[in-house]
């Protein structure tokens, strides 16, 4: 069994040696491929130099999350490998990380998605994200693996029969969003999504702080964004809900923002009924 472990990275300096250190760290063997997304910090060269094993791509352009991570993936698939993992820049594996998941994959095939638990840097507390969005949403409890309806893709591994199930990620979501879609659309081809229990990883963020308007656009737009796109549900129900979601928003936020942003999720309509279309077309997204 082969597995590629796939790092896209933009100025990710602060974070990379330790990220790509624990890959090379890992029990379980698995190549890696970097995809640097025109960064400006001299990450590229600094993979080159200290990671000579990886296979770097340099992007003449900032492709975003879902496009450059497609590099990667492909690759995977025309090169035969059985498994890919999605690591974020700034999140690192501890050494059975791999191993325990990979495990656990090959014995349940079901699942298209495997997550480690997401831990803080120290090692001890829950990502935050991660406890609110997915410990709190467990739908079957078991000591090799749980079913939740999605996980953030920090910590992402892929079998190569969910990848040509379910497709690549939707390019219509550059960066946030991605990761929930492919899970509606894992979900919507009957395939689960699973934690283990037994598996550990770390996602540094919480030190970092964002203005108002990322916010607004991470948590409503694009939150919207994947609604709309859901197959599950119909669509007139998602805009409907859409909708009333613009409204909490506004007052929430006190801003027209997403008022604003509504508007220009209604002139979207056209990609939205596209991805739409392809999720209900096994694995149409593999181009």
């Amino acid at each position: 069994m082969r597995t590629l472990v796939v790092v896209v990275v933009f100025n990710g300096m602060p974070w990379l040696d330790r990220c790509l250190s624990s890959v090379r760290a890992s029990e379980a063997p698995a190549d890696l491929y970097v995809v640097d997304n025109d960064s400006t910090d001299g990450s590229p060269d600094y993979v080159q130099g200290h990671f000579p094993e990886a296979k770097l791509v340099r992007s003449a352009e900032n492709l975003g999350f879902s496009r450059a991570n497609n590099l990667g993936i492909q690759y995977a698939l025309s090169h035969g490998y059985d498994h890919v993992y999605l690591l974020n820049q700034d999140a690192f594996l501890e050494p059975d990380t791999l191993g325990r998941l990979l495990a656990v994959q090959d014995a349940h095939p079901e699942y298209a998605v495997l997550s480690p638990m997401q831990m803080e840097a120290d090692r001890v507390s829950y990502d935050k994200l991660f406890e609110q969005n997915v410990l709190r949403k467990v739908k079957s409890v078991d000591t090799a693996v749980s079913e939740v309806p999605r996980v953030m893709a920090a910590h992402w591994l892929l079998s190569r029969s969910g990848i040509e199930e379910v497709g690549l990620l939707a390019p219509i979501f550059p960066l946030y969003g991605e990761d929930d879609n492919w899970c509606d659309r894992a979900r919507y081809h009957g395939r689960k999504i699973g934690i283990v229990p037994s598996a550990r990883a770390v996602h540094d963020r919480s030190f970092r702080e964002e203005p108002l308007e990322k916010t607004i656009h991470r948590n409503y737009f694009m939150g919207s964004l994947c609604r709309l796109c859901d197959i599950n549900r119909p669509l007139w129900e998602r805009t409907l809900f859409v909708c009333l979601f613009t409204a909490v928003k506004a007052v929430k936020y006190r801003s027209i923002l997403p008022l604003k942003h509504f508007r220009t999720l209604m002139g979207m309509m056209p990609e939205i009924r596209d991805v739409r279309r392809l999720t209900s077309a096994r694995g149409a997204f593999l181009g």
